[in-house]
């Protein structure tokens, strides 16, 4: 009998109807890499995936999985993810998306751990980069391929992103593909309700990917002059006082160009998607008037 609550969003439907498909269990590593195929051969649109140790895999993935385990769904040991219960398909998604699931699954039934890792790296390499097995699993020409798909080094460049919009996992794909080696939060308060966004987060995923982290509150705007902007004049009007204000910050200026003489390639962060609507522009326009800087917006 089910009694775990139905959860709430497709995307953590899904990882029950994929389980429930394998016959109630995967271990951890197959079902990163049948859910990110799934994405990339089947259509689906719920996830997005980093290269990471053993290639592909998705931050939010096993966040779900986490929340999973405490609506009752799933257990999960040190290597693999098993249902509690059996999980009724039908009413989990919609049809469509059951038909491509069940086309999906006859194709991959029989390919597990190393061919089905093996078969990922060989058809979408980039989810090699970090991999600690590839040297292991694909021939010199896949290995070659993979290698070619790493971020090279470049000019000096401060970069500046936003996350509004976009994945945890889109985020840091930007990061990486930029070959982007420190991330300085200008934010005044690092915290986020969005997976993935808060200090504690970065601080903890981004050195994963050889991506330092670093929290520059002194050049953050106080959230309670964020309150009423309605209007692109009420936006030019914070952004005029802020840009007033840049001189007084020339302590935390030079910070940042420290910042960029050791790492060469450093992204300020914010919130808002366009720059020009954050004030992570005013800080750039700032140092590449006055100090040259190389700025790109991601």
């Amino acid at each position: 009998m089910n009694t775990a609550k139905t959860p709430k969003f497709y995307r953590q439907r899904l990882i029950l109807a994929l389980l429930e498909q394998s016959g109630g269990s995967l271990s951890k590593m197959d079902f990163q890499k049948l859910l990110f195929l799934l994405h990339q051969e089947a259509g689906f649109q719920y996830y997005v995936f980093v290269p990471y140790r053993y290639g592909c895999y998705s931050y939010q993935a096993a966040e779900d999985i986490r929340t999973l385990e405490l609506l009752g769904w799933l257990k999960t040991g040190a290597k693999d993810i098993a249902l509690r219960q059996s999980a009724d398909i039908a009413n989990l998604l919609p049809s469509e998306q059951i038909d491509r699931l069940s086309q999906f699954y006859d194709t991959y039934r029989t390919l597990r751990g190393r061919e089905l890792i093996k078969y990922v790296y060989e058809r979408h390499p980039y989810y090699a980069i970090y991999s600690e097995m590839a040297g292991d699993l694909v021939d010199k020409k896949i290995l070659l391929e993979i290698e070619s798909r790493k971020p090279k080094k470049k000019e000096t460049t401060l970069y500046t992103i936003g996350y509004e919009g976009i994945t945890f996992e889109a985020y840091l794909n930007k990061l990486i593909q930029n070959n982007v080696c420190l991330l300085c939060d200008v934010r005044k308060n690092p915290a986020s309700r969005k997976f993935g966004f808060s200090r504690r987060t970065l601080s903890r995923i981004l050195p994963k990917f050889d991506i330092a982290y670093i929290h520059l509150p002194d050049l953050g705007i106080e959230s309670g002059k964020r309150k009423k902007l309605l209007t692109d004049a009420d936006y030019e009007a914070l952004f005029k006082e802020y840009r007033n204000l840049l001189p007084r910050k020339n302590k935390f200026l030079t910070q940042v160009l420290g910042l960029l003489e050791k790492y060469q390639r450093i992204a300020l962060t914010c919130f808002e998607s366009e720059p020009e609507m954050c004030h992570r522009h005013c800080i750039s326009d700032y140092l590449e008037k006055h100090e040259k800087a190389r700025v790109v917006h991601l």
